[in-house]
């Protein structure tokens, strides 16, 4: 079965993720468990990125790393056909594990599209989304939630609004309620070093108005 492999060349990546092992064959890692605030849930693309992430939140912000399928399967039609049914499949997995609010379900890259599809599935389960946010990406999903599109500074061309404003804001209006842009001031697949991380932190909390960090680092 085409998912379950799926799920097998994921989890073989995410064997030495930090975290307790959940979800089909332990792809995700659940951190900060005993936190009672809302959680994130975020789509990551390489090993060291849900490390570095989880290391700058508030203890009392669960905390889910997810994978997408980057180096797994090249970019192509099929790979979004699948990915969108493993999103599907972890959301129908996870939420039993999860709160009725979530504060964040967010993708870098190749991970943001996967984000909105399983963020989708959990409002059909009855979740409460705050905001979905995205980095370097604008995925074609509609979704009923706040967006905030982070792009790196120093990657132009990964940012469709630099290359047609008007064009790009008629598409966006269209996909979701309401959106931010906001600058992070690296180039492409640079968001979780350790100089360019707290400008994502700080884009997060602005747009959701809430910390998320924890308070040794504000």
């Amino acid at each position: 079965m085409q998912i379950d492999e799926t799920f097998r060349s994921i989890s073989r990546l995410t064997e030495n993720w930090p975290g307790r092992a959940v979800g089909p064959r332990g792809v995700v890692r659940y951190l900060n468990s005993a936190g009672t605030l809302p959680p994130i849930l975020w789509f990551f693309n390489a090993a060291h990125e849900p490390a570095r992430f989880h290391a700058t939140l508030d203890p009392e912000r669960p905390f889910f790393a997810l994978r997408s399928l980057n180096l797994i399967m090249k970019p192509s039609p099929e790979r979004d056909e699948i990915g969108a049914d493993m999103a599907h499949h972890l959301a129908d997995a996870l939420t039993g594990m999860l709160p009725k609010e979530i504060a964040v379900v967010g993708g870098n890259c190749q991970g943001a599209p996967f984000a909105i599809c399983f963020a989708r599935r959990l409002l059909e389960l009855g979740h409460d989304i705050k905001s979905v946010a995205a980095i370097d990406a604008i995925p074609d999903y509609a979704i009923p939630v706040p967006v905030l599109l982070n792009f790196g500074a120093e990657a132009p061309e990964r940012n469709p609004f630099m290359q047609d404003q008007c064009v790009t804001k008629r598409r966006v209006e269209n996909l979701f309620p309401a959106y931010e842009q906001a600058s992070l001031p690296c180039g492409h697949g640079k968001y979780f070093e350790a100089e360019n991380l707290p400008y994502l932190i700080a884009n997060i909390e602005k747009f959701i108005g809430s910390r998320i960090r924890a308070e040794e680092q504000q």
